[in-house]
């Protein structure tokens, strides 16, 4: 029973993350485009395609929950203790980086899978620092910024379970904003495509909660389950590297692979994949762009896709707050873009 388990983890990551790389390259997912495209030229297609992706995610993890196929409270974002500093002072260091990048951290993997080699600098960055964060000369300062939660008596950190509302009404009321949202942008510039490549990375997240909640599990030895993320396994595959170690759970582990080489073969498939050296100016920008995104996605707890996409399908207070922060670095950093450049 555990290698079949085992081997669904290590099936089921490779297989997931391989058909999230492959959307995320056809649609260009990216929470930076999504920010900058919006606000500068009223383009709102890679926001609609965000929007649809959180829709499905909340509105396929709520399903999962309420119906109990799936105990999305034991996962690691509705633990009892909310990481605040760590998830607002985390998630602003991450928007800032990468807005400085010009990429998320979906959007910096698919670049890289797509020979962009000033994206795959800042991959480089990004996985070095997290590691440095996770285990390196920063974890000191990341373990006094962890131990600062605080912790809730309920044992469930999420919203809802704090205002002491019923489960489901706040996932409803935030699927009912995000369906209208999309639906006014739908009428006026006709994003259907980008609005079904949205829901089906949204759906990623729903499967992954299944396959590591139910398929994947241990009788004799239950883990919490999980979902995607970016964050978490480039710093564990840089400590792989390094070590030789296996740190995690085998479906994160292998998420990472199975994005790079979905997003790669869907590169070479539609012609996309051309090797682009960067600009000079701007390699200063990658890098520590990358730098600010490692150490703020391991303060956070995760990348707006660990966060801004998994984290949040689950309503986790700390989630919450590391988008908030995310959200603000993002658009702090974009004015101050603009400012310089006028």
């Amino acid at each position: 029973m555990e290698e079949l388990s085992k081997a669904w983890l290590i099936g089921g990551g490779l297989v997931i993350g391989a058909i999230f790389g492959l959307l995320a390259q056809r649609s260009g997912f990216c929470a930076v485009s999504a920010i900058s495209n919006s606000k500068l030229m009223h383009d709102y297609r890679h926001l609609d395609a965000y929007v649809a992706a959180i829709v499905v995610a909340i509105s396929g993890t709520l399903l999962l929950e309420v119906t109990g196929l799936v105990d999305i409270s034991t996962s690691p974002f509705r633990r009892p203790a909310i990481n605040w500093v760590g998830a607002l002072f985390g998630g602003l260091l991450f928007g800032v980086g990468a807005m400085l990048s010009g990429g998320c951290a979906s959007r910096t993997l698919i670049r890289s899978a797509e020979g962009n080699i000033g994206a795959i600098v800042t991959l480089l960055a990004f996985a070095l620092s997290g590691m440095a964060t996770l285990i390196g000369i920063l974890d000191p300062v990341r373990a006094q910024v962890v131990s600062s939660a605080i912790f809730l008596e309920s044992g469930d950190a999420s919203l809802s379970k704090l205002i002491d509302q019923p489960h489901y009404l706040l996932p409803v009321i935030a699927v009912l904003i995000g369906i209208t949202f999309v639906y006014r942008h739908l009428r006026d510039q006709k994003n259907w495509s980008y609005v079904l490549y949205g829901g089906g990375i949204g759906l990623c997240v729903v499967v992954s909660w299944w396959i590591t909640g139910v398929l994947g599990q241990d009788e004799f030895f239950e883990t919490p389950p999980s979902s995607i993320a970016v964050a978490g396994p480039l710093s564990r595959g840089a400590v792989y590297l390094s070590t030789g170690e296996i740190t995690g759970n085998h479906f994160a582990f292998y998420l990472l692979p199975g994005m790079i080489c979905g997003a790669f073969a869907s590169a070479l498939l539609s012609g996309r994949f051309h090797w682009v050296p960067p600009a000079g100016s701007m390699v200063g920008s990658y890098l520590l762009g990358g730098i600010l995104m490692g150490v703020g996605a391991v303060f956070a707890g995760g990348c707006n896709v660990g966060q801004g996409l998994t984290g949040l399908s689950t309503f986790s207070i700390t989630s919450i707050i590391a988008v908030g922060g995310i959200l603000s670095g993002m658009s702090l950093t974009l004015a101050w873009i603009n400012k310089k450049t006028k």
